[in-house]
């Protein structure tokens, strides 16, 4: 009797198998722009960077760099004209004298399609200092890394940091406007080379931080094969002559601060 219900249950496991077919064709491809315009704090000089790619398929690993687009920044009070060149999948200009009053213009034209946005410099502050903390994360493979600013008074300001790439945190002065302010960041181990770590503080402004904000959520959530699916952020770029066009992406100018904390103990 045993042998026949063992059997049974085979059966019925074998007999509810269903081939599914998935349509894996992918038809919405876009253009994809990273774009910005930065300014070290306390000098002029500064770049301008732009990286574009065509969206590809859940499969495809491979980033699809666009290298014949002609890309170019114009400083609108003065009218100066800055024409990017494409080398190593990125297009990238040197510039001696950013204005921090004037607005700058991004155009970039591929296909026919001329895609444009505008944005001024956002002010940065200084890094105060930056120091491995003591406290523990939940997750053994992170350390806490504490970093302190002074924010200036009277002003809304909004900041990004990069704690080594693609690692992200934003930050508003709401609760601390005027004041000297510091926070923790949990960074995983295996992010930190040779003991030490690149901190980028840029200045940014409340779109690009209610952007930056979602582009968080999104990578870092991961509830499971049921969760929701990431939507499409919308970015400050525009395609003037196809408005049907909707490339992903945005345009930034930001005041930036640098700072190397070396020796680091990762125990």
């Amino acid at each position: 009797m045993k042998k026949t219900i063992v059997l049974f249950v085979i059966y019925t496991l074998l007999s509810c198998e269903k081939v599914i077919d998935l349509d894996l064709e992918f038809d919405d491809q876009r253009i994809v722009i990273e774009a910005k315009i930065n300014k070290k704090i306390n000098t002029e000089k500064g770049f301008a960077e732009v990286l574009i790619s065509e969206t590809s398929s859940y499969f495809d690993n491979q980033i699809k760099f666009i290298s014949d687009a002609k890309v170019s920044l114009t400083e609108i009070d003065s009218g100066k004209k800055f024409n990017l060149i494409f080398d190593n999948n990125n297009y990238y200009v040197e510039i001696e004298n950013i204005s921090m009053s004037s607005e700058y213009e991004l155009n970039i034209i591929h296909n026919d399609n001329h895609y444009q946005s505008r944005e001024k410099i956002n002010p940065s502050t200084n890094i105060k200092s930056i120091t491995r903390g003591k406290r523990e994360s939940l997750n053994k493979d992170e350390i806490e890394i504490i970093t302190t600013i002074d924010d200036e008074l009277g002003y809304e300001n909004y900041y990004l940091f990069e704690y080594a790439k693609g690692n992200l945190q934003p930050v508003s002065d709401e609760y601390f406007d005027g004041n000297t302010f510091s926070f923790s960041y949990f960074i995983n181990k295996n992010k930190i080379k040779d003991n030490s770590l690149e901190i980028v503080l840029e200045g940014i402004d409340e779109e690009y931080f209610k952007y930056i904000i979602q582009i968080v959520v999104q990578t870092n959530t991961q509830n499971g094969p049921f969760s929701a699916a990431p939507s499409s952020v919308k970015g400050n770029i525009y395609c003037i002559n196809n408005p049907e066009l909707k490339p992903f992406g945005y345009f930034k100018a930001s005041e930036f601060d640098t700072y190397s904390l070396k020796n680091i103990n990762i125990n």
